[in-house]
């Protein structure tokens, strides 16, 4: 199912982008070496970095830098040190594997979060707020969303050729999506 998922985000982004899968990179044979350092490697990175390498920092085409409007996906080269810059910004739950997905350019991330109960999410941490908030109960959760922000037009290119959003579409598709996550209903 999750694959299915990221496939068919991947399919939209191509609409809008048609290079943007490209710039993804092709999986490395040997990514699953990033995640020898960690307790586990979650389902998510598995179906992400198993498919795409990821956007790297310094990416020529900034019109391709954005996974979601404002967030790249971290590239499997970058994904340790991305992990210890959020370690460095104290980001910690007791118990939780706390694993960064997406980041901007102000060191907010989209992290994955499972506790020690199993339970997983994806949080967003923004660097001045220094707090996990839910935004989607599971990672299916998190790509269903995006899939429906494409197909609902909340995502588009600005004028630039840039990813972009529709503030009150977005959030109107998100409180929808996921009614029990405060996030989106606030």
């Amino acid at each position: 199912m999750l694959k299915e998922l990221f496939d068919e985000f991947i399919e939209l982004s191509k609409e809008l982008r048609p290079e943007y899968p490209d710039s993804l990179g092709k999986s490395k044979e040997d990514w699953m070496k990033v995640f020898e350092n960690f307790s586990k490697t979650p389902e998510l990175f598995k179906v992400v970095y198993s498919s795409v390498q990821g956007t790297k920092r310094e990416i020529a085409n900034q019109s391709l830098m954005d996974f979601i409007p404002g967030f790249r996906l971290i590239h499997i080269e970058e994904l340790a040190q991305e992990k210890k810059n959020l370690d460095k910004l104290n980001v910690s739950e007791k118990g939780s594997l706390i694993l960064p997905l997406m980041v901007n350019y102000f060191s907010d991330y989209f992290c994955y979060v499972e506790n020690c109960e199993d339970a997983s999410g994806i949080y967003l941490f923004m660097h001045d707020e220094s707090s996990l908030n839910l935004v989607y109960r599971t990672a299916e959760k998190f790509l269903e969303s995006a899939i429906e922000f494409y197909k609902q037009h909340a995502y588009y290119l600005d004028n630039d050729g840039f990813l972009d959003y529709n503030f009150q579409k977005e959030d109107s598709i998100g409180a929808s999506l996921n009614p029990e996550v405060k996030y989106w209903n606030t």
